[in-house]
């Protein structure tokens, strides 16, 4: 079934209204008609069946016949930070991956040796709500600003647990291990570096406000590899 995002404000009762460029892809891509069934999500948690009832001119009225809490959504809350990278591109992956694999927030972070100084926020933003339609999940993940990597884990004491991949960390610190040892961790943030590689400054940083070193194995990955990775570990079972 079609999956669409709403704006929680278009919801009263029993009814809820798809507007701007959702109504388009409903009535002109798509092609919906009046008495249709189709998903919708307000982004926040809650998902609903609803049955086209009005197309109108701007906006389609849509009767909500069932609602769903957490709809697809993981039982841990991952925020996922993340260096942005040479090629924009990647970063634009991760953001889509994530969003499939269940981050609940995605933070661009600003290494000390991140090249690039900015992102395309908006750019981001699309990106994120285009899969979480794709994949059918109800909450959209909020996408930071462009965010200092010391700034972050000064303020980090709100996760329960924080980790940070670092090919130099032992193997026995693999990603899967720790998880065993933190299985009641509800929420999990984890910091993943630039192309190269996070500074030894910044690995102490991280380790004086409590963050647990990772492994995700022998080989070398790409920050991208990395980012998703170290997400299916964490994000586990649903």
């Amino acid at each position: 079934m079609d999956f669409f995002l709403t704006d929680p404000d278009d919801i009263h009762g029993d009814t809820l209204i798809l507007r701007g460029e959702e109504y388009k892809h409903l009535s002109r891509v798509l092609r919906k008609k009046i008495g249709d069934h189709v998903f919708v999500t307000d982004g926040r948690g809650q998902s609903y069946e609803v049955m086209i009832r009005t197309l109108g001119r701007s906006e389609a009225e849509c009767a909500i016949l069932r609602t769903f809490s957490r709809w697809n959504e993981p039982k841990r809350e991952v925020t996922l930070a993340v260096s942005i990278l040479k090629n924009p591109a990647r970063l634009d992956l991760i953001v889509e991956k994530a969003t499939e694999l269940g981050a609940t927030t995605i933070i661009p972070l600003l290494c000390e040796r991140t090249i690039p100084k900015h992102e395309k926020h908006t750019r981001l933003e699309k990106i994120a709500v285009s899969s979480l339609k794709q994949c059918g999940r109800s909450v959209l993940p909020k996408i930071f600003v462009l965010t200092r990597f010391d700034t972050l884990v000064e303020h980090s004491k709100q996760y329960e647990l924080r980790l940070i991949p670092h090919e130099k960390t032992e193997q026995s610190q693999f990603v899967g291990s720790v998880m065993r040892h933190h299985e009641r961790a509800r929420s999990v943030l984890i910091v993943v570096g630039p192309e190269g590689g996070f500074s030894e400054s910044e690995i102490a940083l991280s380790g004086n406000h409590g963050f647990v070193p990772i492994s995700l194995g022998p080989r070398r990955l790409r920050s991208e590899t990395a980012a998703l990775s170290s997400l299916c570990w964490v994000v586990g079972g649903w």
